[in-house]
């Protein structure tokens, strides 16, 4: 692993000490807020993400492949009175035009596509020359990744998205930010079943090993009025679609 990889996927405990403490939607605000008329989130979720993006893009769309996903994301953006063009659909096959988009974004998400290379590629297709790729990744370090790993240990997936960012042609980077951002819950049941919902399949890990992954959870948070706090190291990629 070259030293460039390694800060962006493994940095030291001192490295991630001296990270800014922010939240992710400041961060796209700050890289994105300004001229921004289109943006799309891509592996949107259940559109929290998403949904933070409307306070300053006017236009605001999001795809998931779950469909029960969107429908949660949809009813979420009817309560808080928000238009959101929330679709089920893969972030490889996308049901937009050529150049729809001026900032098309992967929200926790890259990492999940079956082919990011396609993934990627798929974006750029989407997305106007001249516009913004905006990649947010979690990053496998820090108290959260070392708290979680037992279940949910994306090393791999992660570091090969990366690579494939990297080698990304018809984008030019603009910028990287590694940082840190909270997570909080009441306690290891609201992580366990957060867990659960997000991949049934991690039951047989907490099932395998239940006590020691209460534990090294437990202990490895920060407890705060009552809450169990960590700080997860995210990275952020801005890049540019080149002309052509």
């Amino acid at each position: 692993m070259n030293e460039e990889i390694r800060r962006a996927m493994a940095p030291t405990n001192e490295e991630i000490a001296a990270m800014a403490l922010i939240s992710n939607s400041v961060i796209a605000r700050e890289l994105l807020g300004a001229g921004i008329g289109r943006a799309l989130d891509i592996g949107c979720g259940e559109g929290k993400f998403t949904r933070a993006l409307t306070a300053f893009a006017p236009h605001v769309s999001g795809v998931d492949v779950k469909a029960n996903k969107i429908e949660m994301a949809l009813a979420a953006a009817e309560r808080e009175g928000l238009s959101v063009d929330f679709r089920t659909a893969s972030g490889e096959d996308l049901p937009y035009e050529s150049g729809f988009f001026d900032a098309v974004i992967f929200s926790n998400s890259l990492h999940h596509m079956p082919t990011p290379a396609v993934a990627l590629r798929e974006a750029l297709r989407v997305l106007r020359p001249g516009g913004f790729l905006y990649v947010m990744e979690p990053v496998p370090a820090g108290n959260y990744f070392e708290a979680t790993k037992f279940v949910n240990d994306e090393t791999l997936v992660r570091t090969e998205a990366y690579v494939e960012l990297t080698k990304l042609e018809g984008a030019e980077p603009v910028r990287e930010i590694i940082y840190r951002a909270e997570r909080m819950f009441s306690g290891f049941e609201e992580w366990r079943s957060d867990q659960l919902d997000r991949d049934i399949r991690r039951k047989a890990l907490f099932d395998a090993r239940p006590k020691e992954v209460q534990e090294k959870f437990e202990t490895s948070a920060v407890r705060r009025d009552g809450k169990l706090v960590f700080n997860q190291v995210f990275r952020v990629n801005l890049l540019r679609k080149t002309a052509g």
